[in-house]
């Protein structure tokens, strides 16, 4: 993914709100570190140089933007992921939920709490429009959609 196309501070701190106090938390792919600030005023984060090579291990928490680019690599870790935490915020494109009826499925079969509809001008510049899936395994009840509004918090 272009360095350009960082997640945004608020939106980060928007996914850290789902994420319980003091817990253990896996961010695999860092960037520049914006989504490791906030999650460190919930719990003690471990960021990884390369999630790939990391020892696999349990984490109360994954919270993620993976790469879009390309997206099977970005698909990778969140299959991975869903083996190594219970609780996963993840920031994708809307086509992870609509183009693979397969993914899907994958999806909600873990648990499917809620998406978030973020703004196609959440990342300027980027024609990919994205949403922020909050993932509890074994979850069966009714998924909220939900729709973020980048107005209210933009400045925060």
């Amino acid at each position: 993914m272009d360095s350009n196309f960082q997640t945004l501070p608020h939106i980060c701190t928007y996914m850290a709100s789902f994420v319980a106090n003091g817990a253990y938390i896996l961010e695999p792919t860092k960037g520049i570190g914006n989504l490791v600030k906030a999650l460190e005023l919930k719990g003690t984060v471990y960021a990884p140089r390369d999630f790939f090579s990391m020892p696999h291990q349990r984490f109360d928490w994954i919270v993620a933007n993976p790469p879009f680019s390309p997206m099977q690599q970005g698909y990778d870790i969140l299959y991975q992921c869903m083996e190594m935490s219970d609780h996963l915020i993840f920031l994708l494109p809307w086509l992870s939920l609509i183009n693979s009826s397969k993914r899907t499925q994958a999806i909600k079969k873990f648990g499917l709490k809620s998406v978030t509809h973020l703004p196609r001008n959440a990342f300027q510049g980027s024609r990919v429009q994205t949403c922020i899936l909050e993932m509890a395994k074994d979850y069966k009840g009714k998924t909220d959609l939900l729709f973020y509004d980048l107005l209210e918090t933009e400045g925060q």
